[in-house]
């Protein structure tokens, strides 16, 4: 995430702080209900507010601590919930063990105060960076971290109190409990966001509704006479492995690029980004191109029995099933490798190569083809294995002109390894 000028203000109710303050500065950890004042409906709209930064409303999810990994919840609709308690004078979910208007809406007003005295020398050019400010704060402590950590890079950390805000990542934060029922509020999320924002907020603010386990985001039709391409996840996953192919598929037309990890839902890589899978494994269709990309998380997934499985099954009726680095170790583990040629990172060979000896291990190559099966070496090489799939299906022109659209340096040798140089040394 990065700010970026913009010349429109957000226009953020102007009572909010004259009115809230008051009870914020009289009683800083109690509600506007038990401090006696009026509860009052406060109106900010967050996605107007990131939207003055050049924030991607629909899509960032960059909100867990100060690496910026995302955490499974899209971070308009963490504030959207935010916003909906603010609007709401009559929401007390205190019984229940949940949160309650008065108190957010006195944690925002001591935020929103702070934020504007943080920003205040950025207010000319970001107007709406105070806003967007304030609702990170709302969301818990590490979500302070992120933002104030990004801001810091523009001269304004947030240094200001925050600590009401701080107080209610127990509530508000994605692995807080809005409404008191039990289940996190990323667990409301995937349940329910598949039909819309406003049926997360209704999940996350109502006790009686509770997340069903079978049930994640919602998955994407299939499109008719489109390839379907799937994209293994599991922990620990290595982020270029999997997005390296990702953006060349993704540019081809007959292509539908989809992500599956074992239960569904957000799954978090070896370097703290997550990604949504559209599907679990139980919910998959068939595909018609797997990959499996490697990483970290190798390791564990080889004593996965669910992943394995999942591998064979797939496999049966796929039209190429491909890895990248380590990915081919969970290949060749699930005993679909026997008798065919195939790569592996050359750093971590042995980890392939000890799955299963029976394969044709090649200790020198940037990917390898054989029958349906397509493997590549570590982490990079995936992206050039990406590409010489297209150019298998469509043509090694078609391949060309799409790395060079990308503005890609395309190693379109499959035999030319740079790194071969690590299993010779290993050897």
């Amino acid at each position: 995430m990065m700010f970026k000028p913009r010349t429109r203000p957000l226009r953020a109710a102007a009572a909010i702080t004259a009115i809230l303050l008051a009870a914020c500065a009289a009683a800083p950890a109690i509600s506007q209900q038990s401090s006696g004042v009026a509860p009052v409906a406060v109106s900010v709209d967050f996605d107007a507010a990131m939207r003055g930064l050049s924030f991607a409303p629909a899509t960032l999810d960059g909100n867990l601590d100060a690496t910026m990994a995302g955490n499974g919840i899209v971070d308009a609709d963490e504030m959207a919930l935010v916003s909906a308690i603010l609007g709401d004078p009559k929401l007390d979910l205190r019984s229940k063990g949940g949160i309650d208007h008065g108190a957010v809406a006195a944690a925002y007003a001591q935020a929103d105060a702070s934020a504007k005295a943080d920003f205040s020398k950025l207010a000319s050019r970001y107007p709406t960076a105070a806003t967007v400010g304030a609702g990170y704060a709302m969301l818990g402590e590490n979500s302070l971290k992120s933002y104030s950590a990004m801001a810091a890079s523009f001269g304004a950390p947030m240094k200001g109190d925050y600590s009401l805000a701080a107080k209610l990542g127990k509530y508000l934060a994605h692995d807080g409990d809005a409404d008191g029922d039990g289940a996190t509020n990323r667990a409301e999320y995937l349940s329910a966001i598949g039909q819309g924002r406003a049926a997360y907020i209704k999940a996350a603010l109502n006790p009686e509704i509770k997340p069903d386990p079978n049930r994640q985001v919602q998955s994407p039709p299939v499109a008719p006479g489109r390839k379907l391409v799937g994209v293994v996840l599991y922990p620990g996953f290595e982020v270029l492995d999997v997005f390296g192919p990702v953006e060349m598929w993704a540019y081809v037309p007959d292509f539908q690029v989809v992500m599956i990890s074992q239960d569904g839902g957000a799954v978090r890589s070896a370097q703290g980004v997550s990604t949504l899978s559209d599907y679990s494994f139980a919910s998959s269709p068939q595909l018609d191109i797997m990959m499996v990309p490697g990483g970290i998380g190798t390791q564990t997934e080889l004593n996965n029995n669910a992943m394995l499985d999942f591998i064979r099954k797939q496999n049966e009726k796929t039209q190429l099933t491909t890895s990248v680095c380590t990915g081919s170790a969970l290949l060749a583990k699930a005993g679909i490798l026997k008798g065919h040629k195939a790569t592996s990172n050359k750093n971590f060979f042995s980890l392939a190569t000890s799955q299963d000896p029976s394969v044709d291990w090649q200790g020198k190559a940037r990917w390898v083809e054989d029958g349906k099966f397509i493997t590549s070496s570590g982490v990079s090489a995936g992206t050039d294995m990406a590409l010489g799939l297209v150019a298998k299906l469509y043509g090694s022109e078609r391949a060309g002109l799409l790395a060079h659209s990308l503005e890609y340096e395309w190693n379109s040798d499959p035999t030319n390894d740079p790194f071969a140089v690590s299993y010779k040394r290993s050897q």
